[in-house]
């Protein structure tokens, strides 16, 4: 069962099944300390028990299997994940990235780095970090595979592949969609990229 310490990344629902329907998941999973909150926990379980048979290689099979992991992970005693609990618990479709942002006003100075795709929650974090001075970078899904790079635990080439994998499998598309994916990330993948992602990639 993952702990309630809180680790210095923090990351929502759709990061986590993001990482978790990489080819470097199994890496991933146990070389990173890393935080979510009960209340992505509970959005797991939801797309983890929906849609028993869901057809291989649909978007909900993707979150199907996506959310399975991590949930095992989340629930291995071994693991170095962690769990901690929001009160008041938020509701509705956004509560996920609520929740991250309801962690991060009141306990902000246990995290460097928060992982969250959607660009509204990724607006309304940074408002918070800078109203309040907080030092917390807001990054995207691949800054967690960025992580392995960073650490020499995968080569360039293989954090390249991964996040285009992660692209594709997420269905993440359009110019803006992209570019957040890869916000923080200093790795220039065009010569891995076809053109459909190589316009929204960080300067080299």
């Amino acid at each position: 069962m993952a702990s309630d310490t809180r680790h210095s990344i923090l990351a929502d629902t759709s990061s986590l099944i993001a990482v978790a329907n990489t080819s470097e998941w199994e890496l991933l999973k146990d070389a990173i300390y890393l935080t979510t909150t009960n209340v992505c926990k509970h959005e797991l379980r939801n797309h983890g028990s929906s849609n028993e048979y869901p057809p291989e290689g649909s978007r909900e099979y993707y979150l199907k299997r996506g959310s399975q992991r991590v949930l095992a992970h989340l629930d291995d005693d071994s693991s170095p994940w962690s769990c901690v609990t929001v009160v008041p618990r938020p509701h509705g479709p956004d509560a996920g990235e609520q929740s991250l942002e309801q962690e991060l006003s009141e306990h902000a100075p246990s995290y460097q780095i928060v992982s969250v795709l959607d660009s509204a929650a990724r607006r309304s974090i940074r408002r918070l970090i800078d109203d309040n001075g907080y030092d917390i970078d807001v990054v995207g899904p691949p800054y967690l595979l960025y992580i392995l790079l960073d650490n020499d635990l995968i080569s360039k080439a293989e954090f390249c592949e991964a996040t285009v994998e992660m692209i594709r499998t997420e269905g993440w598309t359009g110019y803006e969609v992209v570019k957040n994916a890869w916000t923080s990330i200093p790795v220039d993948c065009s010569d891995i990229l076809d053109d459909d992602y190589s316009d929204a990639l960080p300067p080299s």
